[in-house]
Protein backbone atom coordinates (compact mmCIF):
# COMPACT_ATOMS: atom_id res chain seq x y z
CA UNK A 1 0.00 0.00 0.00
CA UNK A 2 1.50 3.88 -0.64
CA UNK A 3 0.59 6.73 0.50
CA UNK A 4 -0.85 10.16 -0.84
CA UNK A 5 0.02 13.47 1.19
CA UNK A 6 -1.56 16.40 -0.64
CA UNK A 7 -0.61 19.74 0.62
CA UNK A 8 -2.22 23.40 1.14
CA UNK A 9 0.03 26.27 -0.47
CA UNK A 10 -1.25 29.57 1.84
CA UNK A 11 0.20 29.44 4.62
CA UNK A 12 0.39 26.07 4.59
CA UNK A 13 3.72 25.66 2.66
CA UNK A 14 4.67 29.50 1.80
CA UNK A 15 3.14 32.86 1.96
CA UNK A 16 3.44 35.12 -1.07
CA UNK A 17 3.11 38.26 0.95
CA UNK A 18 0.10 39.57 -0.88
CA UNK A 19 1.12 39.10 -4.34
CA UNK A 20 -2.30 37.82 -5.19
CA UNK A 21 -4.11 40.80 -3.66
CA UNK A 22 -1.84 42.69 -5.99
CA UNK A 23 -2.25 40.93 -9.44
CA UNK A 24 -6.14 40.77 -8.63
CA UNK A 25 -6.45 44.27 -8.08
CA UNK A 26 -4.15 45.07 -11.31
CA UNK A 27 -5.85 42.78 -13.42
CA UNK A 28 -9.62 44.06 -11.98
CA UNK A 29 -9.16 48.20 -11.95
CA UNK A 30 -7.18 47.92 -15.37
CA UNK A 31 -11.00 46.10 -16.62
CA UNK A 32 -13.68 47.90 -14.83
CA UNK A 33 -12.04 50.99 -13.76
CA UNK A 34 -12.11 50.12 -9.81
CA UNK A 35 -9.39 50.31 -7.64
CA UNK A 36 -8.99 47.92 -3.91
CA UNK A 37 -11.58 46.06 -5.21
CA UNK A 38 -10.40 43.40 -2.75
CA UNK A 39 -11.44 44.91 0.22
CA UNK A 40 -11.52 43.29 3.79
CA UNK A 41 -12.27 40.08 1.95
CA UNK A 42 -10.37 36.98 3.24
CA UNK A 43 -9.46 34.39 1.01
CA UNK A 44 -8.04 31.81 3.85
CA UNK A 45 -9.40 28.48 2.81
CA UNK A 46 -11.23 29.56 0.22
CA UNK A 47 -10.92 28.63 -3.82
CA UNK A 48 -9.82 31.36 -6.55
CA UNK A 49 -13.10 31.01 -8.19
CA UNK A 50 -15.01 31.75 -5.00
CA UNK A 51 -12.62 34.81 -4.26
CA UNK A 52 -13.27 36.06 -8.06
CA UNK A 53 -16.75 35.56 -7.02
CA UNK A 54 -17.18 37.49 -3.48
CA UNK A 55 -14.64 40.48 -4.81
CA UNK A 56 -17.09 40.85 -7.97
CA UNK A 57 -20.13 40.40 -5.72
CA UNK A 58 -18.60 43.26 -3.35
CA UNK A 59 -17.27 45.83 -5.97
CA UNK A 60 -19.99 44.98 -8.97
CA UNK A 61 -23.20 43.58 -6.88
CA UNK A 62 -23.04 40.93 -8.62
CA UNK A 63 -21.55 37.38 -9.85
CA UNK A 64 -19.12 37.35 -12.62
CA UNK A 65 -20.23 35.62 -16.33
CA UNK A 66 -18.64 32.75 -17.36
CA UNK A 67 -16.56 35.18 -20.08
CA UNK A 68 -15.88 37.84 -17.27
CA UNK A 69 -14.43 34.91 -14.85
CA UNK A 70 -12.53 33.96 -17.53
CA UNK A 71 -10.99 37.18 -18.56
CA UNK A 72 -10.18 38.10 -15.25
CA UNK A 73 -8.62 34.83 -14.63
CA UNK A 74 -5.92 35.57 -17.66
CA UNK A 75 -5.49 39.21 -16.75
CA UNK A 76 -4.81 37.97 -13.27
CA UNK A 77 -2.20 35.77 -14.37
CA UNK A 78 -0.50 37.60 -16.02
CA UNK A 79 0.03 40.08 -13.38
CA UNK A 80 0.61 37.59 -10.81
CA UNK A 81 4.50 36.83 -12.05
CA UNK A 82 5.84 39.92 -11.36
CA UNK A 83 3.45 40.95 -8.47
CA UNK A 84 5.22 37.97 -6.95
CA UNK A 85 8.77 38.78 -7.85
CA UNK A 86 8.08 42.22 -6.16
CA UNK A 87 6.86 40.63 -3.04
CA UNK A 88 9.31 41.47 -0.54
CA UNK A 89 7.35 39.29 2.58
CA UNK A 90 7.49 35.81 0.46
CA UNK A 91 8.76 33.27 2.18
CA UNK A 92 8.35 29.21 3.09
CA UNK A 93 6.87 28.01 6.02
CA UNK A 94 9.19 26.34 8.92
CA UNK A 95 10.59 23.21 8.05
CA UNK A 96 9.14 22.66 4.77
CA UNK A 97 12.10 22.40 2.60
CA UNK A 98 13.01 19.42 5.22
CA UNK A 99 10.02 17.78 5.17
CA UNK A 100 9.34 17.55 1.47
CA UNK A 101 13.24 16.42 1.27
CA UNK A 102 12.52 13.51 3.36
CA UNK A 103 8.73 12.64 2.15
CA UNK A 104 10.52 12.32 -1.76
CA UNK A 105 13.18 10.19 0.10
CA UNK A 106 10.68 7.61 1.44
CA UNK A 107 9.52 4.59 0.02
CA UNK A 108 6.07 4.32 -1.16
CA UNK A 109 4.69 8.12 -0.11
CA UNK A 110 3.98 10.67 -3.35
CA UNK A 111 3.26 14.13 -2.08
CA UNK A 112 0.73 16.44 -4.45
CA UNK A 113 -1.54 19.23 -4.20
CA UNK A 114 -5.03 20.40 -3.06
CA UNK A 115 -4.83 23.84 -3.46
CA UNK A 116 -7.82 26.58 -3.93
CA UNK A 117 -5.33 28.25 -6.41
CA UNK A 118 -5.63 28.24 -10.34
CA UNK A 119 -2.92 25.86 -11.24
CA UNK A 120 -0.75 28.52 -13.33
CA UNK A 121 -0.40 30.79 -10.03
CA UNK A 122 -0.02 27.78 -7.97
CA UNK A 123 3.14 26.53 -9.85
CA UNK A 124 4.65 30.45 -9.88
CA UNK A 125 4.34 29.94 -6.30
CA UNK A 126 6.13 27.17 -5.53
CA UNK A 127 8.87 27.99 -8.34
CA UNK A 128 9.68 31.06 -6.47
CA UNK A 129 10.16 29.20 -3.24
CA UNK A 130 12.42 26.75 -4.72
CA UNK A 131 10.06 24.10 -4.43
CA UNK A 132 8.74 23.41 -7.14
CA UNK A 133 10.80 20.13 -8.42
CA UNK A 134 9.41 17.95 -5.08
CA UNK A 135 5.85 18.43 -6.71
CA UNK A 136 4.23 16.43 -9.57
CA UNK A 137 0.68 17.02 -10.00
CA UNK A 138 -2.35 18.42 -7.79
CA UNK A 139 -6.23 19.51 -7.58
CA UNK A 140 -6.77 22.88 -8.35
CA UNK A 141 -9.34 26.39 -8.12
CA UNK A 142 -9.06 25.90 -12.13
CA UNK A 143 -10.61 21.91 -12.13
CA UNK A 144 -13.00 23.53 -9.58
CA UNK A 145 -14.60 25.89 -7.22
CA UNK A 146 -15.04 23.03 -4.33
CA UNK A 147 -12.44 22.02 -2.15
CA UNK A 148 -13.98 18.33 -1.95
CA UNK A 149 -13.83 17.99 -6.05
CA UNK A 150 -10.34 19.91 -6.51
CA UNK A 151 -9.09 17.50 -3.76
CA UNK A 152 -10.82 14.63 -5.26
CA UNK A 153 -8.97 15.65 -8.69
CA UNK A 154 -6.07 15.25 -7.16
CA UNK A 155 -6.20 11.64 -6.35
CA UNK A 156 -7.32 11.11 -9.38
CA UNK A 157 -4.13 12.13 -10.91
CA UNK A 158 -2.37 10.45 -8.16
CA UNK A 159 -3.78 7.04 -9.77
CA UNK A 160 -3.21 7.82 -13.11
CA UNK A 161 0.64 8.30 -12.09
CA UNK A 162 0.39 5.10 -9.93
CA UNK A 163 -1.73 3.36 -11.64
CA UNK A 164 -3.46 2.15 -8.45
CA UNK A 165 -5.62 4.20 -6.34
CA UNK A 166 -4.65 5.12 -2.41
CA UNK A 167 -6.90 3.71 0.32
CA UNK A 168 -8.51 6.91 1.88
CA UNK A 169 -7.59 6.15 4.82
CA UNK A 170 -3.74 6.29 3.22
CA UNK A 171 -4.34 9.91 1.73
CA UNK A 172 -3.12 12.74 4.14
CA UNK A 173 -4.76 16.28 3.44
CA UNK A 174 -2.58 19.02 5.01
CA UNK A 175 -4.01 22.56 5.58
CA UNK A 176 -4.22 25.47 7.83
CA UNK A 177 -7.65 26.28 7.54
CA UNK A 178 -10.67 24.20 8.62
CA UNK A 179 -12.16 24.14 5.05
CA UNK A 180 -9.18 21.94 4.46
CA UNK A 181 -10.12 19.76 7.20
CA UNK A 182 -13.52 19.12 6.45
CA UNK A 183 -12.71 18.97 2.92
CA UNK A 184 -10.65 15.70 3.82
CA UNK A 185 -12.87 14.70 6.55
CA UNK A 186 -15.97 14.68 4.23
CA UNK A 187 -13.97 12.55 1.97
CA UNK A 188 -12.73 10.27 4.52
CA UNK A 189 -9.56 10.89 4.58
CA UNK A 190 -6.69 11.64 7.19
CA UNK A 191 -6.66 15.69 8.03
CA UNK A 192 -3.94 17.41 9.25
CA UNK A 193 -3.94 21.08 10.37
CA UNK A 194 -0.40 23.18 10.92
CA UNK A 195 -1.32 26.78 12.37
CA UNK A 196 1.18 28.98 10.42
CA UNK A 197 -1.47 30.44 8.37
CA UNK A 198 -4.24 32.95 10.16
CA UNK A 199 -5.71 30.80 12.77
CA UNK A 200 -4.01 29.41 16.18
CA UNK A 201 -3.65 25.77 16.90
CA UNK A 202 -6.45 25.98 19.40
CA UNK A 203 -9.16 27.45 16.79
CA UNK A 204 -8.42 24.90 14.09
CA UNK A 205 -8.59 22.16 16.80
CA UNK A 206 -11.93 23.12 16.88
CA UNK A 207 -12.37 21.16 13.58
CA UNK A 208 -11.23 18.13 15.05
CA UNK A 209 -8.55 17.08 12.52
CA UNK A 210 -6.88 14.01 12.87
CA UNK A 211 -3.31 15.54 13.46
CA UNK A 212 -2.58 18.67 14.62
CA UNK A 213 1.00 20.92 14.49
CA UNK A 214 2.13 24.31 15.66
CA UNK A 215 4.56 24.14 12.45
CA UNK A 216 6.30 21.58 10.84
CA UNK A 217 9.86 22.92 12.54
CA UNK A 218 10.07 19.61 13.69
CA UNK A 219 9.62 17.71 10.19
CA UNK A 220 10.11 14.14 11.81
CA UNK A 221 7.24 14.23 14.19
CA UNK A 222 5.15 14.74 10.74
CA UNK A 223 7.24 11.94 9.40
CA UNK A 224 5.40 9.70 12.57
CA UNK A 225 1.75 9.83 11.65
CA UNK A 226 2.96 7.98 8.64
CA UNK A 227 3.81 4.51 9.76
Amino acid sequence: MWQLVLFDIDGTLLLTGGAGKIAFERAFEELYGIPDAWGDIAPDGKTDPIIFEEIFQRALNRKPTDEEHETLKLRYSQYFRPALLEATNFRLMPGIPELLRLLRQRKGVLSGLATGNFEMTAWLKLERGGIRPYFGFGGFGSDSRDRLRLTEKAIERAKDLTGEEPARNAVFVVGDTPHDVQAGKALGLKTVAVATGKLPAAELERSKPDFLFENFSRPQEFMKILG
